[in-house]
């Protein structure tokens, strides 16, 4: 039976603390401290370690376990979908915004989306106030067309 003051019985409580943390603060990263903790319990209970031993496992096992597997780890539970546009503000296209400012090819006018006044371009005249449909967005300019 363990003493409560055993090294390996501290450790692995301390990594159930930290991953009990780990929900009420946001980042992810304590998780990882946890499986540090872990893992030097599980080497505290196998071999008799010092205290710097101990913590010197604990400071690998914490960067290896935070660099190594945080990418991994992150991917299995936050999904791998990738933003390939960071600048889009459409999820599929095809929403519909307020024309603002008349636009009158080959001049630009303006639409109001998300709350946001932007640049906008179309094929054909479209007067201010129409409702429209964004067909795509090109950094700061959104290509809009009439609804039909």
């Amino acid at each position: 039976m363990m003493e409560l003051t055993n090294p390996a019985l501290l450790w692995l409580t301390m990594g159930g603390l930290l991953f009990v943390m780990e929900m009420a603060v946001p980042g992810f990263i304590l998780f990882f401290f946890g499986v540090a903790a872990w893992i030097t319990a599980l080497a505290c209970y196998l071999f008799p370690l010092t205290l710097n031993v101990q913590l010197g496992i604990f400071l690998v096992a914490s960067l290896i376990s935070l660099f190594g597997l945080r990418t991994i780890v992150r991917k299995v539970f936050m999904g791998t979908a990738v933003n390939e546009s960071s600048d889009s503000i459409m999820a599929d296209g095809g929403e519909k915004c307020e024309v603002t400012i008349a636009i009158i090819p080959p001049a630009e006018g303006q639409i109001k989306f998300a709350g946001t006044v932007w640049r906008a371009e179309a094929g054909e005249q479209i007067a201010a106030g129409e409702i429209v449909e964004i067909v795509k967005q090109d950094g700061l300019l959104i290509s809009v067309k009439k609804i039909s």
